[in-house]
């Protein structure tokens, strides 16, 4: 088996940090106090990065990692507490954007901060088309209204609600069921007019999440990735909401696939509308949880 970490002995403090923070253990002191790996574990290295990170003298070396490259100085700690949660209380779902665009360096901030997201396991695998041009999102509208009329007029048919139910599963039949075609049966007269979008929401930017289909399963990684995205967009002065409506009305479109780039093996998980919100918020909501259970 390839050695793929190596020790600075002579800069090593051996503190012994790096073998406590190794999530998949494969660090320990040897014999002479001295940190060594477990030569039955180390091709449960997926190069997190943790050991290195946590090194004050950057006394570790994994092949592929650099700490020149791959990790930057943390800021001194301060108390989070209080910005954190007045950032959590004062965002909203925004749905009414004004009709400024957004410029580059803020939507880089916004993917800068996406790639902060903790994968389940490294490398990152999530991939994002940001997409910047308002008048190809107005371009893409038709194309979904087009996909969920006919989603609609398929759920009043008896055989087609059956095979429906047998692609999406129980769980997302039920949500479009209850939530989704009544929106949408009441929604698309004005959709097929285009009086309103109900879709889109006339923003002026979006961000496609989407990731290779034969590859591993990171949908879980793109939605933490995507709460990174509109947490940091809120940061930023921006306003943005999770559309679920998008990703399947893409995955479903040839014509949508094409025009936002999507490889034919890629899978679209999520998309996050952003722009600068039209109106403020005077309020914030509370809600409760449907069950808290202490043990």
């Amino acid at each position: 088996m390839e050695n793929i970490i190596t020790f600075d002995r002579d800069n090593c403090k051996k503190s012994g940090l790096c073998a406590e923070v190794c999530p998949n253990k494969i660090l320990l002191k040897d014999q002479s106090n001295g940190m060594t790996f477990r030569s039955d574990r180390i091709h449960l290295c997926f190069k997190c990065g943790q050991c290195m990170s946590i090194c004050s003298t950057e006394s570790i070396n994994i092949k592929g990692l650099s700490y020149r490259k791959n990790f930057f100085a943390l800021p001194e700690p301060e108390s989070y507490e209080k910005n954190f949660f007045n950032m959590l209380c004062t965002r909203r779902a925004i749905r009414n954007f004004q009709d400024r665009p957004v410029p580059k360096e803020i939507l880089e901030k916004v993917v800068q901060a996406i790639s902060f997201a903790p994968p389940g396991f490294p490398p990152l695998k999530i991939e994002i088309i940001v997409v910047q041009n308002s008048e190809m999102i107005r371009k893409a509208l038709p194309y979904m209204v087009e996909l969920y009329d006919s989603l609609v007029k398929a759920m009043g048919h008896p055989m087609l609600r059956f095979f429906i139910k047998r692609k999406v599963g129980k769980q997302k039949f039920r949500t479009l069921e209850t939530h989704l075609v009544p929106l949408l049966r009441s929604r698309l007269p004005e959709l097929k007019k285009g009086a309103e979008d109900t879709i889109t929401r006339g923003a002026p930017a979006m961000i496609l999440f989407h990731a290779d289909r034969n590859g591993e399963d990171v949908k879980e990684d793109i939605f933490i990735a995507a709460t990174y995205g509109f947490l940091a967009a809120h940061a930023l002065g921006l306003g943005g909401s999770v559309m679920d409506i998008i990703p399947p009305a893409i995955e479903r479109k040839a014509e949508l696939r094409k025009l936002f780039c999507i490889p034919d093996h890629h899978e679209v998980v999520a998309a996050i509308i952003l722009g600068y919100p039209k109106y403020k918020y005077q309020k914030g909501i509370i809600r409760e949880l449907k069950s808290v259970r202490w043990l």
